[in-house]
């Protein structure tokens, strides 16, 4: 069955064979939560007797060539040592590509599940423009109800947000409940550490304040005490080291295989001096700001960093938490998190910030 028509402006396209080589395949245009090896075996061996299968579907943007369906079929002709790849070659940017591949496999290919449908509809819900879509616009392009689409933004924004306890009165999507001596206050989250910004656009140190109207639901699970050298698990896949990173105990709980590397500097001849050699990519990031640095612009220059580069299920290794609400939003792109905090306070807020999750956290 040939691939579906692109939701796109652009209707113009050409069948072209194009080396696998040139085609990007790091724009976040992935439509599945992950990749199924015994499909491409399956696919590979397929080809290798002759079978034809249709062409993967392409964004050609003058400069780069962005793959927007048939991550399977590109895998396995990498497997048989297969230089080129028959493609349907519409003309556009990465954003065309990324707006075809959430509707891409909803009628043909590989069945999705649950998970690659959420992660087409979050990455519509959650980009600034498209998340302005209606809940019905949305589920066109995805090949999902609007339904669907309307559970997963509430999901969504559940997350930035709290509704206490007769579901009218919505707090500012940036608050955060949290219980810390048995006092229940507000947690202002774009900056864990710091109040919202003043008029200078300095951050001072945040305010704590008692919840006036009824308590809201909060996790079950408080947080405990943090010190050197704990091991915190966060969920089912999230760990954070209160110590050193080059510390054998943080070492010993990396993975073989890093899909991003983050290191938020302190000083400019911090650990690492050098990028792992088992890191897919990396971002290094410094200021001289300090606790004075808008820690929103830092979010927004790190989602775009790991949606562009990782897809569901990349390891993220993390050095230095300056923003404890980063675990939130890592979770959220579905990657397991490995982070190493030296500051034990810091550690404390990053605890506190995953307790608005209800998602279950301990020390190991």
């Amino acid at each position: 069955m040939p691939s579906p028509k692109p939701l796109s402006e652009s209707s113009e396209s050409s069948i072209e064979s194009i080396e696998i080589a040139k085609i990007r395949m790091d724009g976040g245009t992935q439509p599945r939560s992950k990749l199924y090896e015994e499909v491409v075996a399956d696919y590979a061996e397929d080809m290798k007797q002759g079978a034809t299968f249709p062409p993967v579907v392409i964004y050609y943007d003058g400069k780069d060539y962005w793959l927007a369906d048939g991550f399977h079929r590109v895998r396995a002709k990498e497997a048989i040592d297969e230089k080129e790849i028959s493609a349907e070659v519409f003309p556009g940017e990465l954003r065309d590509a990324v707006l075809h591949s959430v509707g891409a496999n909803a009628a043909h290919g590989l069945r999705r599940t649950n998970a690659d449908k959420r992660r087409a509809v979050n990455r519509l819900v959650r980009d600034r423009e498209w998340k302005k879509w209606s809940d019905r616009e949305i589920g066109r392009r995805c090949g999902v109800s609007g339904k669907f689409v309307g559970t997963v933004r509430r999901e969504l924004s559940a997350t930035y947000s709290q509704i206490d306890s007769d579901g009218l009165d919505e707090i500012d999507p940036n608050t955060r409940m949290a219980i810390r001596g048995g006092t229940t206050f507000e947690m202002d989250t774009t900056n864990i550490r710091n109040r919202p910004q003043s008029e200078e656009g300095k951050i001072p140190k945040r305010k704590r304040t008692k919840k006036k109207t009824a308590t809201p639901k909060i996790a079950e699970t408080q947080p405990g005490k943090v010190n050197k050298g704990d091991v915190w698990k966060l969920g089912k896949s999230h760990y954070l080291f209160c110590g050193d990173p080059p510390s054998m105990k943080f070492q010993k709980l990396l993975p073989p295989e890093i899909g991003v590397f983050l290191v938020f500097l302190e000083s400019r001849d911090q650990w690492p001096p050098a990028i792992p050699e088992n890191a897919m990519n990396a971002l290094s990031f410094y200021t001289s700001h300090g606790e004075d640095f808008h820690l929103e612009t830092l979010r927004a220059i790190t989602e775009n960093c790991l949606s562009g580069t990782t897809d569901a299920n990349d390891p993220v290794v993390m050095i230095n938490l300056i923003d404890p609400s980063l675990f939130i939003l890592i979770d959220e792109l579905e990657c397991p998190c490995y982070c190493a905090e030296p500051d034990p306070l810091r550690c404390s807020d990053a605890l506190i910030a995953w307790s608005v999750t209800n998602q279950p956290f301990k020390k190991l």
